[in-house]
């Protein structure tokens, strides 16, 4: 992708730029709505704002061309990441001004990748630059502890990053869905095997014994009798008819109605009755009544998964010396 160098300013249009006539022209951006960004448009943003679109990091307020953001709407982590402005517009020593913008940008075809991103900048000088990810401001992150940035937006609307990753949640199956599904497969493979066994058969008899006449042949349209293939073809149906009770299609229906018995019994239970909050417990998939009695290990986090967002400290050991809380008794070794 590349995006080509604005013409003189006399005559240019740039996106996100307004000009106004006066006694000294003076450049302003203007705001806009998400949707009506595109690629190819310089954006200015302002600390503790939201980013619209994948931008490349051209200016930062910061004296090392630093910018940091939060990612927490993308993978959920609180912590602030560090950008890098382009390699060639950190030297900068004075405002970056987006009608003197002349390089060109190349860069890989949007992807879902939130880790990696690959391209190169040439400038009017002829050198190029490597782009990476710390040069990249992705859709939905925060801008933190930085006054301002400058950059130009490289993938809008749906070829951001994060609107590619936006595919839905992903259906869980259970154990016991997989098993009954692989059971299942199994099932129509012995029936097609039946059934090719039986074709074959047929058509083999029919072949060698075509001079005489079965006793429930159904002869072709003219009377004449049916060809070896044909009457193959014809058995391989019938079978398929005969034998489909070999897959067990209400399997699924019984196992969906032991799953809705069992949240029933589950919402009644008293034992999982909390008085404080006059609540019980809410089962939101039938899957989970099966995956419950299956579960061997719990893995929790320090987010309030477990904890009520209660951390009471309890213990610590330093240089071998066990230092408990007050209400665990005194040190000990």
């Amino acid at each position: 992708m590349a995006v080509p160098a604005p013409v003189p300013a006399a005559r240019a249009q740039c996106p996100g730029l307004r000009f106004v006539d006066s006694d000294q022209e003076e450049k302003q951006y203007v705001n806009r709505f998400w949707r009506e960004i595109r690629v190819g448009d310089f954006v200015r943003l302002r600390c503790n704002e939201i980013i619209p679109a994948d931008i490349l990091l051209l200016s930062s307020s910061d004296p090392d061309g630093l910018c940091h953001i939060e990612t927490a709407n993308l993978d959920g982590e609180t912590n602030l990441k560090r950008r890098q402005v382009v390699r060639g517009f950190s030297e900068l020593v004075s405002e970056f001004d987006p009608l003197t913008f002349t390089s060109v940008i190349e860069c890989e075809r949007p992807n879902n990748d939130l880790s990696r991103f690959r391209g190169c900048i040439t400038h009017d000088n002829g050198k190029k630059a490597g782009l990476h990810k710390e040069n990249l401001l992705l859709r939905g992150c925060t801008v933190r502890n930085t006054e301002a940035v400058v950059g130009i937006v490289i993938y809008a609307g749906h070829e951001t990053k994060a609107l590619l990753n936006n595919s839905g949640p992903r259906y869980k199956r259970s154990m016991l869905e997989r098993q009954m599904n692989c059971d299942v497969l199994w099932c129509v493979l012995l029936l097609v095997c039946m059934c090719l066994f039986s074709a074959v058969g047929h058509g083999v008899w029919v072949r060698r014994y075509q001079e005489k006449e079965a006793l429930f042949e159904v002869p072709e349209a003219d009377g004449g009798s049916l060809s070896p293939v044909t009457a193959a073809i014809y058995s391989f149906l019938t079978m398929i008819i005969v034998l489909q009770v070999l897959i067990p299609v209400s399997l699924y229906v019984s196992i969906e109605i032991v799953k809705v018995c069992q949240v029933y019994f589950i919402h009644q239970d008293a034992d999982l009755y909390d008085e404080e909050t006059d609540s019980q417990l809410q089962c939101r998939a039938l899957n989970i009544t099966e995956d419950l009695g299956q579960i061997r290990y719990v893995f929790s986090d320090k987010t309030g998964t477990l904890t009520e967002n209660k951390m009471v400290f309890r213990r610590c050991t330093v240089s071998g010396m066990e230092y408990s809380h007050d209400a665990n008794g005194e040190p000990r070794l």
